[in-house]
């Protein structure tokens, strides 16, 4: 998939954990790859010599994509978001290098929350699996 598809994350380097995108279904689901190579800065300070993705970046990779998800093809003002909630449970740890295949499907949405059931996995292996909430923010609200 074109990866101009990423242009609608908010995010940008050194803080977007999505590398690319392989499916995306607006307001139904998505599938995308973080590739971690082990050159981020933020292995040099968790754990030098032993590098684990923090469980957090990985949580935040899953919201990333999510909001994709959830507001690709809207306005640039209808796509502010707020992560509101994340229930995630961590299987393993992950090391670099490993592409990470991220998953998420919209399972249901009411009065601007929408919650998303989430999987971060490394080849067959299931690395992360929960839920998480994306809130829509107001427009003067931050983000």
């Amino acid at each position: 998939m074109n990866t101009s598809v990423l242009d609608n994350l908010p995010h940008r380097k050194p803080f977007r954990f999505v590398t690319s995108v392989e499916l995306l279904e607006p307001g139904v689901r998505a599938v995308a790859t973080w590739c971690v190579k082990g050159d981020e800065d933020f292995f040099a300070g968790h754990f030098p010599g032993d590098p684990v993705v923090p469980g957090v970046l990985l949580a935040e990779s899953l919201a990333q994509l999510s909001g994709l998800v959830a507001f690709s093809g809207r306005p640039v003002e209808a796509r502010a978001a707020r992560l509101a909630q994340v229930s995630i449970k961590f299987q393993m740890s992950v090391s670099p290098p490993a592409d990470v295949r991220l998953e998420s499907s919209l399972a249901r949405q009411m009065a601007g929350l929408a919650l998303f059931d989430v999987r971060a996995l490394v080849g067959d292996s299931l690395a992360a699996t929960g839920t998480l909430v994306l809130a829509q923010a107001s427009p003067h609200e931050p983000v």
